[in-house]
């Protein structure tokens, strides 16, 4: 991501980097990895930014220990606020989970 954003525009990096250190906050009272993983989703799918930004939350709340239906309840939960939204995000995360899926 980080070589991407780079040579799309180095202060656009350079802005990410800064946004990046704001929300590493941690500790009592604040979100984990995995809730903050699903909060960033819910976003994806609002927005429908359901391309790398998504495929990235995706892979952190699985990297921090969200199970594949973890991730498709987040989904689900935030179909109430958009079921069209849902569905193309649906469409994206199954994508994604056959890609992470192992090859036999």
């Amino acid at each position: 991501m980080r070589a991407e954003l780079s040579r799309l525009d180095p202060y656009l990096l350079e802005y990410f980097d800064l946004r990046s250190r704001v929300r590493g906050v941690q500790g009592p009272g604040t979100l984990s990895i995995r809730e903050r993983a699903f909060m960033t989703m819910s976003v994806d799918m609002h927005y429908q930014t359901l391309d790398e930004t998504f495929r990235i939350h995706v892979g952190r709340a699985l990297g921090a220990g969200a199970s594949h239906e973890d991730v498709r309840a987040v989904l689900r939960f935030n179909a109430q606020f958009g079921a069209t939204r849902a569905w193309q995000a649906f469409k994206a995360l199954n994508a994604r989970l056959a890609e992470l899926a192992p090859v036999r």
